[in-house]
């Protein structure tokens, strides 16, 4: 009898450290599945068609092109189940895939290049073991020369790539050390919230002041009381991440309100105080680019169009419609007459008078919201709000937008159509990345230039 006992020794080891590890390999699934929310991935890397969060295809619009978000499924043939670790690892903190193939900074690996080891391993073994594969290939990214010629990026990596380790990562719960962390590496907030430079890298001396995205800006959160987020408190931010509304202050829309829908809003309540902590503490920068607002205690009656027509026509015509007019028609019923939200049963719909992007000098965001209205799926519910982009023409959304600015906002906040013309049409990036192709193809054939000047002479001493 003992030596049956004994003999099954191995055996229940065997079977007892199996079952151990693929405890180890639950868990590690798990924290690889939350740091994948903490870092947004599915924004990027999901597929616009099918909603799958991580097969690739959406489309993210830069100053250099249309940049597509890769399959990382685990597909052997159209995501990343070759990887192997290491070749992660690359991708993460190199911008380098497999074959030596760059990636543009889209990808925020940037920010992702701080993250520790471990986190990296878990964040690898959740998409490798804890995500389906599909075998569907992404659109793939075809920016104009000189961009198309990714080598380019070895230089830039050079010259602005830094692979420093971000403490923090296992740091307690809640405290500042933690946020650090999670707000410059996972969260990259820096990606959006912090200027570029003429070769769109990040000026780390203003961090978190206020940067460009698309057509949207992405405002300064440093604790600056006048230009950033210095007057609100850490339940504030908390409240703002995990809803993306902050009554009297500020509605997420944009990239943004995408990243609380599918990032903040799911964090720990621990992580979303650890980063307010962080951002609290830090430097305040950014000098006065919005002016401290005073809401008024009713509608500026100077403010207000009175929209008198002279025939019916007018009246049916909505090009012939005032700023005031317009909003009435089309904003009032949720937002009130007088700018102040309304709410009933089921919903609350925000204050105007107050709100950051309303009260800003760049109304850029005030005019994307209008334009592209908020459609997104919160804990507590349905966020929306119609987009006008297409129901307005571009002089109707200047009136409008106007017409919040100045009535709601800032009395001497004008905002032109030209504004809306220029927000819309999107044009970003700095002097050196809009010319970048001219600048290239002048330089090539500067070259192929001096090659001539040098070899006629040449071919003459030989003669």
């Amino acid at each position: 009898m003992k030596q049956v006992i004994y003999a099954l020794f191995p055996v229940c080891s065997l079977l007892f450290s199996a079952a151990n590890l693929a405890d180890a390999t639950q868990t590690l699934i798990q924290r690889g599945e939350y740091l994948a929310i903490a870092g947004d991935c599915s924004a990027c890397h999901h597929n616009p068609e099918n909603g799958k969060p991580f097969s690739g295809g959406f489309g993210i619009q830069s100053p250099m092109g249309m940049i597509y978000g890769s399959n990382i499924t685990p597909s052997k043939t159209a995501g990343i189940g070759q990887y192997s670790l290491a070749d992660f690892t690359r991708v993460m903190r190199e911008g380098k895939a497999p074959g030596n193939h760059y990636l543009y900074p889209a990808m925020p690996y940037t920010a992702f290049a701080g993250m520790s080891d471990d986190d990296i391993r878990a964040l690898y073994t959740y998409l490798m073991n804890g995500v389906a594969a599909d075998d569907h290939p992404a659109t793939k990214t075809d920016l104009p020369f000189p961009f198309s010629f990714r080598p380019v990026m070895a230089l830039w990596n050079l010259m602005f790539l830094d692979q420093s380790a971000v403490k923090g990562s296992d740091a307690a719960a809640g405290s500042v050390d933690r946020g650090e962390y999670l707000v410059r590496t996972l969260a990259h907030c820096s990606t959006c919230h912090t200027p570029r430079n003429g070769m769109m890298a990040e000026q780390g001396e203003h961090f978190l002041a206020g940067g460009k995205v698309g057509r949207w800006t992405a405002p300064n959160i440093t604790p600056d009381v006048e230009a950033g987020i210095g007057s609100w408190s850490e339940a504030e931010i908390v409240t703002y991440l995990r809803t993306g509304v902050l009554h009297g202050k500020a509605v997420a829309g944009g990239e943004m309100g995408t990243a609380i829908e599918k990032s903040f809003s799911r964090l720990q309540s621990s992580d979303l105080y650890a980063m307010a902590r962080y951002l609290k503490q830090l430097p305040a920068t950014g000098g006065i680019n919005r002016q401290p607002l005073k809401p008024p205690a009713a509608t500026p009656v100077s403010a207000i169009e009175t929209g008198m027509r002279d025939s019916i026509e007018d009246y049916v015509s909505s090009q012939q419609l005032s700023g005031a007019q317009l909003y009435n028609g089309a904003c009032a019923s949720c937002h009130a007459s007088d700018g102040r939200g309304t709410r009933d049963d089921q919903h609350a719909y925000p204050s105007l008078v107050g709100l950051s992007s309303v009260a800003a000098d760049d109304p850029a965001n005030l005019i994307m919201i209008i334009a592209e209205g908020i459609n997104r799926d919160m804990p507590a519910g349905h966020a929306f709000m119609p987009a006008f982009e297409h129901q307005f023409t571009q002089q109707e959304l200047a009136k409008v937008a106007n017409y919040v600015s100045v009535t709601f906002g800032n009395p001497q906040h004008v905002i032109t159509l030209q504004q809306v013309e220029e927000t819309l049409h999107g044009e970003s990036g700095s002097w050196i990345v809009r010319h970048a192709a001219g600048l290239a193809w002048s330089g090539v054939a500067g070259i192929v230039l001096v090659l001539l000047w040098a070899f006629f002479p040449l071919r003459r001493r030989r003669a």
